[in-house]
């Protein structure tokens, strides 16, 4: 069986739909979900999908141990991000979806030894391993951002938002020749769409972006200065692309760019929770 790359936007609570999407070793866009909602029913998506090896990179804190304010990976993102407008949610325990910990947690203490929680992953690591990223960040990143898209409806009026979702698309399709590559099935994830139940593409996008950050982490491994992880295993973590990935080209890959300084990235050895 051959790596598979996982990526979940997870809802913080159940009662709402995630996002879920998985990649085969070539990148391709295997399948999108953006209708379960329960622990049971998205932990047995991720059972289905997982490989022999791989990531699965997902969308929430996966550890939550500050009783209040934001945790030092969050604050550290936010003040390299923050002229991005791209400042994840803080968490801490007085919030109720985090008082036991939090479901992303409890998700992956459900898949026992399957996945291995962690932030020291090896390039092309031979276990399947998870950690949290966060995909505003990693897009600024990987497509060299002045400003994250402004696909999230939020107030905004429909035509910007269904015109910047499109445009984060194109982007997304100029992966393809990328290492690693990410070939997009217009079948799975059109190249435009309707306001007609609209929060099912902006989490199915967000879950496509995780799932090429699970497969760009394991392709370089977070040693890489391809790779930035602020935080550590102890208080919590955001794993992201430091750049743009390499681009294929009749020479062989070549870099679009130098990797943008991602700011400090605190690299720890696995501590597994």
């Amino acid at each position: 069986m051959e790596p598979r790359f996982l990526g979940l936007d997870l809802a913080w609570v159940d009662t709402n739909p995630s996002g879920l999407a998985v990649l085969d070793a070539n990148g391709r866009l295997l399948e999108v979900s953006a209708d379960l909602r329960g622990d049971a029913d998205v932990l047995a998506w991720i059972e289905k999908n997982v490989g022999a090896c791989g990531a699965v990179a997902i969308d929430m804190p996966t550890i939550v141990r500050n009783a209040m304010g934001q945790r030092d990976c969050e604050r550290s993102l936010r003040r390299d991000f923050h002229r991005h407008d791209a400042g994840p949610y803080p968490a801490n325990l007085g919030l109720a979806p985090f008082a036991d910990g939090g479901r992303a947690s409890r998700l992956i203490d459900g898949l026992d030894e399957r996945v291995f929680h962690t932030t020291d992953v090896a390039a092309r690591d031979p276990r399947t391993v998870a950690f949290e990223t966060y995909p505003h960040a990693a897009a600024v990143r990987l497509f060299e951002l002045a400003a994250i898209k402004r696909y999230k409806k939020k107030g905004r009026p429909w035509d910007l938002v269904l015109s910047e979702w499109a445009a984060y698309r194109r982007l997304l399709d100029g992966l393809r020749d990328a290492d690693p590559p990410l070939l997009l099935d217009e079948g799975l994830l059109p190249r435009s769409v309707s306001k007609e139940r609209y929060k099912r593409w902006d989490d199915a996008i967000d879950a496509v972006v995780c799932a090429y950050v699970a497969a760009y982490v394991w392709t370089h491994g977070t040693q890489s200065p391809r790779v930035s992880v602020y935080g550590d295993m102890q208080g919590g973590h955001i794993v992201i692309p430091s750049g743009p990935p390499m681009m294929r080209s009749p020479g062989g890959y070549r870099s679009a760019v130098e990797p943008a300084d991602a700011g400090p990235a605190i690299r720890t050895r696995e501590n597994r929770t």
